[in-house]
């Protein structure tokens, strides 16, 4: 549903999915590209030192920018405009997801190492932790990509002054804050 707000109040809605596509395509990007590169790295290579660092940085990171988009949510919530604070509210709701591949990817990273430690043979004991430290990439990273586009259409979404029709169900607009199925209908496009 689209919304009469104002240049500004726009920009600063879409001041959450600009800090999630950063968070997103940078930060997790570079620690996934990490993980990935650390479990090729041969033993004896100067760069077996740093593959944690690689991992844990990004990480540390990016799990900053989420605790501050969570706490940034619960301010506006109180203290800020509707729209605006529906705009965070929705990007604390898509880290969600995202902490949520942390730990499976986290989880399948466990299993990889309990089940080496279970290996006699040295070299099955690093294959089996390899093996299954790369397929833990694969739900980081597909939730990564699919967190990409929703953020790409939020951050589209808050330029045009719309807002979800499941966020208005859940959060209602304040009274006197009349929405339209369309920005024509409240005068602010021409399609």
């Amino acid at each position: 549903m689209f919304f009469p707000v104002d240049e500004t109040t726009r920009r600063r809605a879409k001041s959450p999915h600009e800090l999630a596509m950063v968070n997103l395509l940078l930060i997790n990007l570079l620690m996934l590209i990490a993980l990935l590169a650390g479990s090729f790295l041969q033993q004896g290579s100067t760069l077996v030192h740093y593959k944690l660092a690689g991992v844990l940085v990004p990480l540390a990171i990016s799990l900053a920018v989420i605790a501050f988009t969570f706490a940034k949510s619960r301010a506006i919530a109180t203290d800020g405009p509707w729209f605006v604070a529906t705009h965070w509210r929705l990007a604390t709701a898509r880290y969600k997801i995202l902490l949520i591949a942390y730990a499976g990817g986290a989880a399948l990273i466990g299993l990889g190492w309990l089940l080496s430690q279970s290996q006699k043979d040295p070299g099955m004991e690093e294959l089996m932790f390899i093996a299954l430290q790369r397929v833990a990439i694969a739900p980081i990273l597909i939730s990564l990509m699919a967190l990409i586009m929703l953020e790409s259409g939020s951050l589209s979404q808050a330029g045009r002054g719309e807002v979800p029709d499941g966020l208005i169900e859940r959060f209602p607009p304040p009274a006197g804050m009349q929405g339209a199925e369309s920005e024509i209908q409240i005068g602010n496009g021409s399609r």
